[in-house]
């Protein structure tokens, strides 16, 4: 090796070596202190061992503060490449805190919107390791709109990749935007906080005060306030496995099928102890999770914001080794009524399992109980409009079991409960039974004038006339119910439902417009 070359690999060591040490001990140290990883450890955790390949390592900040110093910054901050994760390549991007907080230079935001297009040329998936502290302040060449690059980005190759971001540090102001434009937004307990404008902001902007009996813009007040967060881990490394086994539930893009696994659950595996777990009285509730358990392979699924519009159940699983999506009511919550919330759960749920290529099974279980006036004045026909336009346009299997009860009115129609929404097979235990509407009113005294006294035992009644499922399966034309099946077989017949859809074709019309107008 000559001279020449010693001295450029000498100095290409010298940048790794002081790329490893981030913003330095000092900066590590606190790191550290807070209860966080760095940024490198981040990729190590996420990925297979020795399977990092860094992109950009020479990246410097080319940035010069205001006052005309410029400043020492690894990789600007940024650290990017590609791994492996279960064997299958991946995209990741993850903000140095160590490097000016993880703060967002001109460097350091087209390293991250670069990799995006990257990722999508190449047909993988993206995940962000995020901990910013936001835009990099006093610096001359920063844009203040450069944010909007990936911004532009994420909207444009959503439903393309799988983007997956984990929020273990802040994140604030107009980045916040940015974890909402993923497809899954994973937080860690305690570290992880998205706010538009955080406590201080707002108080300094409008002099408000953020209640202090809510950890405002933590994990936890996402998951279960906003609806933002999909996943929550106790910590980096908890967070970061969680996002490891949702990409085992994900294709690599959308052309691709989510990864079969191999499974020695039979197919026709009866289920057991049914008649404890679904009481014949339907006043009573129960866990659906627990028919959830029995049904999927070796009883594992992964939910989907658990602890948000608990009365559905959002979750990923899989029968005979196939990946499915599984929206369920959940008689044990709030009567499992569908609500705006749970409405705007299970459209966002259906969009990524449409988008790529995941089967959904719904199981319905819905009582005889509408939502109130708060809920109508809030706009619930407008969110429980948003599912319907995207499950009659979805082009994915459509499964549905109606395990009870399946009243229309309280959501039973955007659950899959009819055929004319584009379901494929409906089964119906034999205990089910079905009505549109629930209400028990005096329709002559609630709405006196223009209503005949006669009209109890004329068309008004029969909306609200429960059938049992056999008066319902007894017409083919009603369009309901394909079978009645024991529910013992419930997990063998979806496993055959899964194989006869598989290469079910799209039936809508070629594509004449750009899109549709989903309700807002």
């Amino acid at each position: 090796m000559g001279k020449v070359m010693q001295e450029a690999c000498r100095r290409l060591e010298e940048i790794r070596q002081r790329n490893l040490e981030g913003g330095g001990a000092a900066a590590i140290e606190r790191q550290h202190a807070r209860g966080k990883l760095t940024a490198r450890e981040r990729i190590d955790c996420l990925l297979d061992e020795d399977s990092f390949a860094e992109l950009g390592s020479c990246v410097q900040s080319t940035g010069r503060r205001i006052d005309g110093k410029r400043a020492e910054a690894p990789c600007d901050g940024a650290v990017v490449g590609t791994g492996r994760v279960e064997g299958r390549p991946v995209a990741v991007y993850a903000s140095d805190f160590t490097v000016f907080g993880g703060s967002i230079g001109t460097q350091h935001l087209m390293k991250c919107a670069r990799l995006i297009e990257m990722a999508a040329a190449w047909g993988i998936p993206m995940v962000w390791l995020l901990d910013s502290s936001g835009g990099r302040l006093g610096y001359q060449d920063i844009p203040t709109a450069g944010i909007d690059w990936y911004f532009a980005l994420e909207a444009r190759y959503s439903g393309v990749i799988p983007q997956i971001n984990v929020l273990m540090g802040p994140c604030i102001a107009g980045q916040a935007y940015a974890p909402t434009l993923c497809d899954f937004l994973l937080m860690s307990r305690g570290t992880g906080y998205l706010w538009l404008g955080g406590p201080r902001m707002v108080e300094a902007a409008t002099s408000e005060k953020f209640a202090q009996d809510r950890e405002m813009g933590g994990a936890d007040y996402h998951m279960a306030y906003s609806g933002t967060c999909d996943l929550v881990g106790e910590g980096d490394r908890e967070t970061i496995g969680l996002a490891r086994t949702l990409l085992g539930y994900l294709p690599s893009n959308w052309r691709e099928k989510p990864p079969r696994r191999e499974t020695a659950d039979s197919p026709g595996r009866l289920l057991s102890g049914l008649d404890d777990l679904v009481p014949d009285d339907c006043a009573r509730g129960y866990d659906m999770h627990n028919l959830i358990e029995q049904l999927v392979d070796d009883g594992e699924y992964f939910e989907i914001k658990k602890d948000y519009a608990p009365q559905l159940i959002t979750c990923f699983g899989r029968l005979n080794g196939e990946v499915v999506g599984i929206v369920a009511s959940n008689p044990g919550q709030k009567g499992s009524v569908l609500e705006i919330n749970s409405c705007d759960k299970y459209y966002r749920f259906l969009q990524v399992l449409d988008a790529y290529n995941i089967p959904l099974i719904t199981l319905i279980d819905t009582p005889p109980g509408v939502p109130g006036q708060e809920q109508e004045a809030l706009g619930l026909l407008r969110h429980g409009a948003k599912v319907l336009d995207v499950y009659a346009t979805a082009t994915i299997p459509k499964i549905s079991v109606i395990v009870r009860q399946a009243y229309g009115d309280a959501g039973s129609i955007l659950l899959g409960g009819v055929k004319g929404l584009g379901v494929d097979l409906c089964y119906a235990w034999p205990v089910a039974r079905l009505a549109i509407e629930s209400a028990q009113l005096d329709y002559h005294r609630v709405y006196g004038r223009g209503v005949e006294a006669d009209a109890h035992s004329g068309y008004l009644d029969r909306a609200r006339q429960v059938l049992d499922v056999f008066q319902v399966a007894g017409s083919w034309t009603a369009g309901v119910v394909d079978e009645v099946i024991l529910p013992a077989e419930t997990r063998r017949k979806l496993c055959e439902a899964l194989e006869i859809t598989r290469r079910k074709s799209e039936k809508l019309p070629p594509r004449a417009k750009k899109h549709g107008t989903a309700p807002g």
